[in-house]
Parts: C-alpha cells; structure tokens; sequence
C-alpha cells in the first residue's frame, strides 16, 4: 500500500482517496478503459498495489467482463472510464446489471460542468445517463480545496453500501489531469495533512451493517404445504450459494416433482426420476395440467420457458407461493398469488415442516411414469449422428467436469440445455445473461465469471452473439482462467424459423435471419486462439474432450444444419404417448 495519496495535484488527491474508499470497502477488481479525463483515476489505480487491474480496450466489453465478475464473486468490480460516450457503453450491462440484480459500480470521468453544453468535445450529459436502471449515484463536483474531503468519502461509503445492481460514481475533472503538473494554487498544508489521515485511516469512513435476511411468520404457508396433496416445485435463478442445498434438502422432503430450470444449477443436484424435464413440450405441460397441482412453490425467477408463463399458469387454479429475494413483481402470468421477498435459504430455515402426510402418491406415480415414457420416445427422435441443438446440449452437459463453469448463450442455446433431463449427479455452475436477454457481451461475461471464480468455464453461444462480442477474443485470450469457447454456426439468426414469422419467407430471409456465410477459424488465429470444429456429434464429443485436455482457452466452432436442426424440432414437438 502507498503511503500516503497522490498530490501532484488536486485531481490526483482526490482520485488517490477515491480508489482507496472503494479499496476499504472490499472492491478490489477495476476493469479499466484508455483515456484522457480518467488519467487521474488511472494514475491513482497505478499507484495501488492492492487493486486488481484488469485492461480493457472496449467498455461494453468491459461491462460485461463486470458483469461476469460479480456473478462469480458476489461482489461489484469497478468500471472505470472516460467523459461522453465511454460510459454510454455501459448501458447495456447496466440494465441486465439492473434487471438481475447484479452489482456494478460506474467510476466514470467527466468534464467540468462550465463545459457542459459548451459544445466542447467529448462532451456530454452524464447526469442520470442510466435512468431508472442506476439504483444511486454520486455527481461529483469538480475537486475543490473547499469542499470537505470527509463529505467525499462519506458519499462513496453511502452510494456503494447496498449495491443490489448498479451504480454511479461521476467525476468531474478540470486540468490538470496527469502527474508532474501542479494545481496553479499549492495545495494548502492542512488539506494533506487530512487527506494523509484520511488516506491512512484503517476500513472505510462510514461503515453500514448488512440487512439481515430472516424469514418469520411463515404458519400459514406451512400449514398449506403440508395439506396439499398435490404439488410442484419450479426452481428458476437462484441467488446464493447456500440456496441450492437448501431446496435439495427441501425437495427431498416433501417429495414434489420439480422443474428445475437450466440456469438455477440445480438439474445435476436432483435425481432426473424426481424432475419435469420441460416445461415447453406440448405433450409435457398437458401432462402436468392433468396432474392439477394447488400448490406451486416458484423459487426465484426468470425462467426460460415462455409456455410456463404463457400457457400453463394462465390456465392453472393452483395457488401460486413465489420466493425470491428481487424486487418487483417478477410476475409475467400475473399469477402470484403470495410473493415471499427473502432468500430462498431463509425461507427454508423458516419454514416448520412435519411432513407431508396428504401427499397424493399415485398421481405423482402416474405424472412421473407418463413423464418417463415421453422423454423416452423423445430421446429416440434426436438423431444420433446429425448435428442438432438438442444433441449438443446433451453431449456438452454431460462433458463439463464437475464443479466448472457453463456459460449458456441466449436464443436457441439455452432453451436447447433447459429441455435436457441429467441422468447424472453433478455440481455445475450455470450462468447466463437472463436479466434481458442480450445476444451481446456473451464472452466477456464468461471471461468476467471465470476471472472471479478462477474456474474453468464452458461457454456455449450462438453465431451471431458470437458476432456481436468478437472485440472480446482479446480478453479471452488474455484470461488467466481458461475458457473453452464453442460457437454454433447455423449461418444466422434461426430462432426466428420456429416462430410465426416464418410464415412471411419475404420478412424472415434476410432481415431476420441475417446469414452471414462466415467461418471463424482465422479469427482464432488473429487473436492466437487454439482452433477446433466439429461437423458432427462424434467429432464435437472428441473435440471437447481435446479441449478440456488443453488447459488452455480455445475455439470450439460447431457446424449445425439449420435445416435439419429445424427438422428435428418439429419432429420433437410432435410426438405424444399412445
């Protein structure tokens, strides 16, 4: 640590007590991007040897390298940035940072405010530039010996204290912005003294406990529980680490069948005879609306299946116990009929469950018999040496080694992982950007969430996802955690094929689709990534065992037919039970 702040200046005083608040505060990983008004940022950040300092060329790259940290860890890292569109790039991160709950800290530059307005270059409002999407902020004014340095570090203590998403720290700076060059005022004895106290002082300025998360009064709901005969438990994204086995304990207790979504990392935990295994399958919900469930317990939120939402709870009479720690109403059915914001671990704590003694055994025997048969008949249409999204997603869940990383794209990928039933015990982590489903920043938020866990991770996108991140091969290259990338390659947009706007071939084909013609192999090479590719499921089976081998981050590119990928989707939705 430094012993004492910069003071070549004004800017650099601040800038130096600056990152030491967020230091004491326990935020240790700044994603740092070039330019001039955040030099002193910069330079104070260079000066810290307790900071993690991690390069980034592109900001909305490096919101999502963020993004993915704090998944990981838990804790915001600090983007750092300069004036006029450099924090617009964040935007994007932002509001999944927002949507999801993630925290994230803005650490943006700007230009005095005599200059606002001005039509100075690189100049621009900065003032509420996320909107509703910013959960607090903090606009600085320009460093002056006359505003209290102790009312600088109290607002950064107070703005960060509670960082359930994002927010925003905004610097306004006037020259001089680098070392070496002083202030055209020496800077008063008594204001180093105290910013030297300051800069020393043990902890943050201005501590604040942590909100404690305790479930209570939870009678009423027990009681239902333990009357209801007949009952399902939907699992979505989850919250914290204590949270999965909580719900297995949970599960195992009351003998529910359960749906467990792709990214709620559950599927490996629970035994597949004990899961739905889709909630979109035309034949799979009828069989779960003939089982008439009156009680659904939905821990978390975000699920993938649109028909869970759409067509099921719309027409179900069960009561509806939602349990998420997220605010707002997290409802898209508008079916929740009691809304638990707390923990799902503290839920569980709180509940008293005896048993459920009206459990309705043969109706949950006849649900999970019926679910059998059907996901039997549907193995049996997935080919088994043509490339197809239900084929990869089998083949890859089943490879990633225990306790890494999966990182599921948007669009087809992620509903091809959440359809497949794991035959397997198995600790993975899945993570994903469900907040809005972005196609963009797929890979830096992989690399961001490798970096944080130091755990290998498994990314699995699309091409065009893969199209809108290519700047972040860089930073894949460059991650000291690897990360297997695999790329499918349908040649375009195709989810739009299986919706109704297929229908209007003249819309659809180009504007929807966008095919591209492109394979990625010199790319790898540009930015000196191992290459594989894979034409079929037993060249992709090899190929990840290879990659996994390697230890190293590479290209996987799999070459899929949409054609006869479309094909075995259509074959899929069609097959009922005699």
């Amino acid at each position: 640590m430094p012993t004492k702040p910069l003071s070549d200046n004004l800017n650099l005083l601040w800038s130096s007590l600056i990152v030491a608040e967020l230091l004491k505060n326990g935020l240790q990983t700044f994603f740092i991007s070039p330019g001039n008004r955040n030099a002193p940022l910069i330079s104070a950040l260079v000066h810290e040897d307790r900071a993690d300092k991690k390069i980034c060329i592109d900001e909305r790259a490096a919101g999502y390298r963020a993004l993915g940290h704090a998944k990981a860890t838990g804790r915001p890292g600090v983007l750092v940035c300069t004036s006029g569109t450099a924090p617009a790039n964040y935007y994007p991160a932002v509001i999944e940072a927002s949507r999801d709950e993630i925290p994230l800290v803005i650490l943006s530059a700007d230009r005095p405010p005599e200059l606002v307005g001005s039509d100075a270059n690189q100049t621009i409002v900065q003032q509420d530039i996320y909107g509703r999407y910013c959960r607090d902020s903090l606009y600085l004014p320009a460093p002056s010996v006359d505003y209290p340095l102790e009312a600088l570090l109290a607002g950064i203590d107070s703005v960060i204290a509670y960082p359930n998403g994002p927010v925003h720290i905004n610097c306004a700076f006037r020259d001089p912005l680098v070392p070496g060059i002083h202030d055209d005022r020496p800077l008063p004895d008594c204001l180093l003294a105290s910013a030297g106290c300051l800069y020393a002082q043990d902890g943050p300025y201005t501590t604040y406990s942590t909100p404690i998360n305790i479930c209570r009064g939870l009678d009423e709901i027990t009681t239902r529980i333990e009357r209801t005969t007949r009952g399902l438990i939907v699992i979505g994204r989850l919250d914290g680490p204590q949270d999965a086995p909580k719900l297995k304990g949970l599960v195992e207790k009351l003998g529910w069948p359960v749906f467990c979504d792709i990214a709620s990392s559950m599927k490996g935990r629970i035994p597949a005879d004990r899961q739905i295994f889709s909630l979109d399958h035309p034949k799979a919900l009828q069989l779960i609306k003939d089982y008439a469930p009156e009680t659904i317990l939905q821990f978390g939120s975000g699920l993938v299946s649109k028909h869970y939402y759409v067509t099921f709870l719309p027409q179900c009479a069960a009561k509806v116990i939602q349990i998420s720690p997220r605010a707002g109403r997290r409802d898209p059915a508008h079916r929740v009929n009691s809304r638990i914001l707390a923990s799902v671990s503290s839920f569980i704590e709180g509940l008293d469950i005896q048993g459920s003694t009206s459990l309705d055994r043969d109706s949950r025997s006849r649900l999970f018999k019926s679910l059998a048969a059907l996901h039997s008949t549907l193995q049996q249409q997935i080919p088994e040496e043509i490339m197809s999204f239900p084929r990869i997603a089998s083949d890859i869940l089943a490879g990633v080694p225990e306790g890494e990383g999966l990182f599921l794209g948007n669009s087809l990928v992620i509903r091809a992982f959440d359809v497949v039933q794991s035959a397997f015990p198995k600790t993975i982590s899945v993570i994903s950007n469900r907040g809005v489903s972005g196609i963009e920043g797929n890979i830096a938020t992989s690399v961001g969430f490798a970096e944080g866990s130091r755990r290998r991770v498994t990314a699995v996108i699309g091409d065009i996802s893969f199209l809108h991140d290519l700047n972040s091969l860089l930073m894949l290259a460059q991650s000291d955690t690897p990360v297997i990338l695999i790329v499918v390659n349908n040649g375009g947009g195709r989810i739009f094929e299986r919706l109704p706007i297929n229908d209007f071939p003249e819309i659809i084909e180009p504007y929807m689709t966008t095919p591209h013609r492109m394979t990625f192999e010199l790319l790898a090479a540009q930015f000196s990534l191992p290459y594989l590719k894979a034409g079929s499921p037993k060249e992709l089976r090899r190929a990840y065992k290879e990659a996994l081998q390697t230890g190293s981050s590479l290209l996987l590119e799999v070459f899929l037919s949409p054609a006869e990928d479309l094909q075995t989707f259509r074959n899929l939705q069609n097959v009922c039970l005699q």
